[in-house]
């Protein structure tokens, strides 16, 4: 940290005035601004300084200063007590460039300064209805509660999503009736590799003219309009600050057009096939083919589903799983208790799904979605959602399916703000670490008494919230050299692990060490005493109570902190 001295002259304020005793409540206050606004950078608040006393100055000392330059002050609240920093008001309409002029050389102060404004440090895009989509900033349109929101704008100050740290081209497939692919606000993937319309499979991935993605009710490549997944394709990733329309989640995410979301089971399985393998063949030729699908996005499904009954269909979320692919689903809209009365596909029990319901701008679950204490995840915005329609179109509709692209398009956002460290371990192990994005998702969440009991969580989707646990991770896990301090702690084996982990330090001149577990937000689920035989030791620890998910573990001994390691329990 850089080291700043100030030079602050000293010269005794002039013109002695009388002067009543200075109010020890609040008298005059300028009003603060009530955001969103427009602050002009170095704006300041009328009537109000900022002030540091002396070490010996006292309020009434400073007082006088003031009325002895002819300025009369009306109020006073300290600051900051240890730094002595007092915010000063003065009455009204006082020439500011003489009142700090004369603060500058009262003899009692040590600085001064106006007391400027502050806007919150978020990105908002240009685009021109952004105003209307409560969804991702709630300011109170048509009497919504303010904040009920996703918090998109303070993500995007991070991120705004498209590629990853490692340069991939960041993919969500939607699942729908169609897409209208000619939609200017929109950002499709393509399969560059394929010739369309030629009826061979040039890319020899087992699909015939798939440039544009995959029609699993016709089993071609030709990809037909429909306004709902045109719609759901906007949320996920809608251009953004490109001065049009609306705003997707990501503003720069390829959205992959999978039609496949009506008719038989068979349809869907196909449909979710395309994306699985799309992803294996990225995997497999490290990034030379198919695409880099992270999430897919599913707003459709069977009312009253029983998973008993649909074990292939709930076996596809595993499978795509295993690949890095995490799958966002909506529930039933209908105010059904989903533990009791199922659903395909969020009553499927899957670490690879979401299950999600419907919030609305008052943030409690609109009437007409499902709960479930045990199957449905968390809450997102899903009424009256401005999106993308057919036609170069915008237009408001409402559902579940309007609330889980927004989960969908999460997913993709986070992986955006990896650290290389954390997607080079994520393409190494790919259901490892999509299950730690998932996690990332659903411990950020806004809990809400009114989803109390409705939701795993409890909460409303955050994805700035989202976002910065996967900063978190970044900085206090993929950062750390191989050795640091004098406490030397080895690469944990197995890791990931499941029930047990193999510890090695260096604990000379210990006999006793500490073993610290915390969560990527820095809270400590668990903290042993273990006994060390003052040099190199070897020992095993239990990590079966652990959930599933990435923890960061480290050793202390006699003062001395070990460097962390990233433990990943499975």
């Amino acid at each position: 940290m850089k080291k700043i001295s100030f030079f602050i002259s000293q010269f005794v304020c002039v013109a002695l005035l009388a002067q009543a005793p200075l109010a020890t409540n609040p008298v005059v206050d300028a009003p603060v601004p009530q955001f969103p606004v427009i602050i002009n950078p170095g704006s300041y608040v009328p009537n109000q300084l900022l002030v540091m006393f002396k070490p010996d100055a006292s309020l009434g000392d400073v007082q006088e200063d003031f009325a002895k330059a002819g300025f009369a002050l009306v109020n006073a609240e300290l600051a900051s007590k240890n730094m002595r920093i007092w915010k000063l008001t003065f009455t009204d309409g006082v020439g500011m460039e003489s009142l700090l002029s004369a603060a500058k050389s009262c003899s009692t102060l040590q600085m001064a300064q106006f007391n400027h404004y502050v806007a919150p440090r978020e990105t908002v895009p240009n685009d021109t209805q952004f105003g209307t989509m409560w969804d991702m900033k709630n300011t109170g349109q048509n009497g919504g509660t303010i904040d009920a929101d996703i918090d998109a704008t303070d993500a995007w100050d991070i991120t705004t999503g498209g590629l990853t740290a490692t340069g991939d081209t960041i993919v969500v497939a939607v699942i729908d009736g169609g897409f209208s692919l000619s939609h200017q606000d929109l950002n499709y993937w393509k399969n560059y590799n394929e010739i369309p319309n030629n009826g061979i499979d040039d890319d020899n991935n087992g699909y015939i003219d798939d440039f544009n993605g995959w029609n699993a009710y016709n089993s071609n490549g030709n990809i037909t309009s429909d306004n709902h997944g045109t719609h759901v394709a906007g949320t996920v990733g809608a251009r953004g600050n490109n001065n049009l329309g609306v705003v997707g989640v990501n503003w720069g995410v390829k959205v992959m057009a999978i039609m496949g979301s009506s008719g038989d089971e068979a349809e869907v399985v196909e449909a979710y096939s395309y994306a699985l393998d799309q992803r294996k063949l990225y995997n497999q030729s490290f990034g030379a083919a198919g695409a880099f699908v992270v999430s897919t996005n599913s707003s459709f499904g069977v009312d009253g589903g029983q998973p008993a009954n649909y074990p292939i269909w709930c076996a596809m979320y595993d499978s795509m799983g295993v690949y890095g692919i995490l799958s966002a689903a909506a529930t039933a809209n209908q105010n059904w208790n989903i533990d009791n009365v199922g659903d395909i596909p969020t009553a499927c029990a899957s670490s690879y799904m979401i299950a999600v319901t419907n919030t609305t701008r008052f943030d409690v679950k609109t009437t007409g979605a499902g709960y479930g204490a045990t199957t449905i995840d968390l809450g997102a915005p899903g009424s009256s959602i401005l999106s993308t329609t057919n036609n170069n179109g915008y237009n408001t509709l409402s559902g579940t399916s309007m609330a889980t692209p927004h989960v969908a398009g999460a997913v993709a956002l986070v992986l955006s703000a990896g650290c290389p460290a954390f997607i080079n371990d994520y393409k190494m192990y790919p259901d490892s670490f999509a299950a730690i994005v998932r996690d990332m998702v659903l411990d950020s969440v806004d809990v809400l008494s009114s989803l109390n009991g409705l939701c795993v969580t409890g909460g409303r989707l955050n994805v700035y919230r989202s976002v910065l646990a996967m900063e978190n991770y970044c900085l206090t896990t993929s950062v750390f050299p191989a050795t640091t301090g004098n406490l030397q702690l080895a690469p944990l084996v197995p890791n990931p692990a499941q029930n047990e982990v193999q510890i090695q330090f260096d604990a000379s001149g210990a006999s006793q060490v500490q073993v610290t577990i915390t969560d990527l937000s820095g809270r400590m689920v668990s903290r042993v005493t273990h006994s060390a035989n003052g040099g190199i030791t070897t020992q095993r620890l239990d990590v079966s109570a652990l959930n599933a998910g990435m923890y960061v573990l480290t050793v202390e001994a006699n003062g001395r902190m070990s460097n962390g390691q990233r433990l990943i329990k499975q």
